[in-house]
């Protein structure tokens, strides 16, 4: 690993980590297991496997994070909450963009994330997120929510992927305002998935539909 932090219980690690630039290796940073209140400002993590890695750690801050060219995922989150991340550029990585599973109360502002081999962002078993001002173009999937509730997502942008905006199986009660899907198969895709609000939504330029609405109430 790059850098790796770690602990064998829960500790506030206070650590800051800024101006790095990091390369070629497997994770290039990586806060694993009770890695809390740390800070990272100014990281370039490229053509690594990983980028970012945040496994059971929280109440992090990470600001202006670029992970480009990685061969697995850009940044990726996983029973981690609680978590800032502002201006984040995850682009051109061989897997996705950006990876949160099982986690709830992450704040995302201010995300770019496109041509990820398979998704901007891949959100499952998430709750309680804000993602604001989140653009994801020319994924196969801009952004994918999976069996995730509650979360708030405004101002995005996700043109000319495959789909824009995937909804699936039981991820219900999310607002979505401010959305824009143009030019992809699907510009918003709602699978199994209910109680959603979605307002100020423009979906133009779609090969097969604007918004696709399934099994869904």
């Amino acid at each position: 690993y790059g850098i790796h932090i770690y602990r064998n219980s829960p500790t506030t690690t206070n650590i800051t980590i800024k101006n790095c630039v990091l390369t070629d290796w497997d994770r290039a940073l990586y806060f694993e297991k009770y890695s809390d209140y740390n800070t990272l400002i100014n990281i370039i993590a490229n053509s690594n496997g990983d980028g970012i890695y945040l496994y059971w750690s929280n109440y992090n801050t990470l600001t202006n994070i670029t992970a480009n060219y990685n061969s697995r995922n850009g940044l990726y989150l996983y029973l981690s909450n609680y978590n800032t991340l502002t201006n984040i550029t995850a682009n051109y990585n061989n897997d996705d963009g950006l990876y949160l599973g099982n986690l709830d109360s992450n704040i995302l502002t201010n995300i770019t994330a496109n041509s990820n081999t398979n998704y901007g962002l891949y959100l499952s078993d998430i709750y309680y997120c804000i993602l604001t001002n989140i653009t994801t173009n020319s994924n196969y999937y801009g952004i994918y929510l999976h069996n995730s509730n509650s979360n708030t997502l405004t101002n995005v942008i996700a043109n000319s992927n495959v789909i824009g905006l995937y909804l699936e199986q039981f991820s219900d009660s999310n607002i979505l305002t401010n959305i824009i899907a143009n030019s992809n198969d699907i510009g918003l895709y709602l699978y199994r998935s209910s109680s959603n609000i979605l307002t100020n939504i423009t979906a133009n330029y779609n090969n097969n539909c604007g918004i696709s609405i399934e099994n869904a109430l």
